[in-house]
């Protein structure tokens, strides 16, 4: 229940408040110990202790006697995004090569974690990326260089044929990935650790719109690569014209997610509603394009269909972009 605290005066200019002796208790706090208070958007104060924060955001311990490797490697994942900087693994007996291999997997598959300690029972991973020298900031700069250069050599194989490069693209959406999982374990951090709020020189709510950014980015690399692979199923022979046709519409819809990424980083809110805008334009040109693949290459129709729905949602997460950049603005 709220209990009613007065504030005084002490010092002539120090005002403060007692603690509730119960919630003392609970939290086993001593003289001298730290406490740490977050202000809120509504103005008022959480209190909590700040050890809390350090066992809530650094140490996780994991039993992996009975684990198996793709079990494994989900856990690990899971427990770097939700912003754990030490693991530390273990098992009753030696922990299996396939695991050790497994974990190995794991440090070249994120940004940040390496083995600190390793024995026949235990590994410990820590993660040595200090998040306010490796903003999202960067990392979401990054991840859109990435989805870009990977949309435009992706259609480029339509034309070429280039089957190197049409590998190349599927490989780096692993670099898509670690980018992805590195934002979103900052923002968890961040949740779980408000100081690093004047660290990082960033708000929960700019945080918050990163990580939804970079959700939106992964998206946008994933049909990259369903381009790229459909680009890989396409028989001889594939029509001249088609391909023009098609590569106009990629122009369009990166051209959409230029304008979107621009927005939300100048944050210009003219430019994200335009960009918003020109999505109906990427819309209408579908109709008229599945109707001449199905009359100039019927033996394509279908990965040439998965392709166009691919250019189509890349516009889509593209303006969810924009829509994120004027929500996150509204709330400035």
């Amino acid at each position: 229940m709220p209990e009613s605290r007065k504030v005084q005066i002490t010092g002539g200019s120090t005002y403060i408040v007692s603690l509730p002796k119960s919630w003392v208790k609970e939290k086993e706090i001593e003289a001298g110990d730290s406490l740490v208070l977050s202000q809120r958007k509504d103005g008022s104060i959480i209190v909590n202790p700040e050890r809390e924060y350090e066992k809530k955001a650094n140490h996780r311990v994991v039993d992996i006697t009975d684990k198996d490797q793709e079990s494994l490697i989900r856990e690990l994942i899971g427990i770097y995004i939700a912003g754990y900087t030490k693991i530390e693994l273990k098992a009753k007996d030696e922990i299996k090569s396939e695991l050790r291999r497994t974990i190995m997997e794991f440090t070249r598959m994120v940004i940040g974690p390496e083995v600190i300690q390793e024995s026949e029972k235990r590994i410990i991973l820590k993660d040595m990326i200090d998040p306010s020298e490796f903003s999202q900031r960067k990392g979401l700069r990054r991840m859109y260089l990435i989805v870009k250069k990977m949309h435009e050599d992706a259609v480029k194989t339509l034309k070429t044929g280039n089957m190197e490069l049409a590998r190349d693209v599927i490989e780096r959406d692993g670099d898509i990935d670690r980018l992805y999982w590195m934002i979103t374990k900052h923002y968890n951090m961040l949740q779980a650790n408000p100081r690093l709020i004047e660290s990082m020189q960033i708000s929960k709510e700019r945080s918050l719109s990163y990580m939804l950014v970079s959700r939106a980015m992964e998206r946008i690399g994933d049909h990259a690569v369903r381009i790229a692979e459909n680009s890989k199923k396409l028989k001889e022979g594939f029509d001249g014209e088609l391909v023009k046709d098609i590569e106009e519409k990629s122009e369009l819809a990166l051209e959409i997610l230029d304008e979107s990424a621009e927005a939300y980083f100048e944050e210009d809110l003219s430019q994200a509603n335009h960009a918003i805008e020109m999505k109906e334009e990427l819309a209408e040109m579908d109709a008229s394009l599945i109707k001449k693949i199905k009359e100039k290459d019927k033996e394509n129709v279908t990965p040439l269909s998965y392709i166009l729905e691919s250019l189509s949602r890349t516009g889509s997460y593209a303006t969810d972009i924009s829509e994120i950049s004027i929500n996150y603005m509204m709330t400035k």
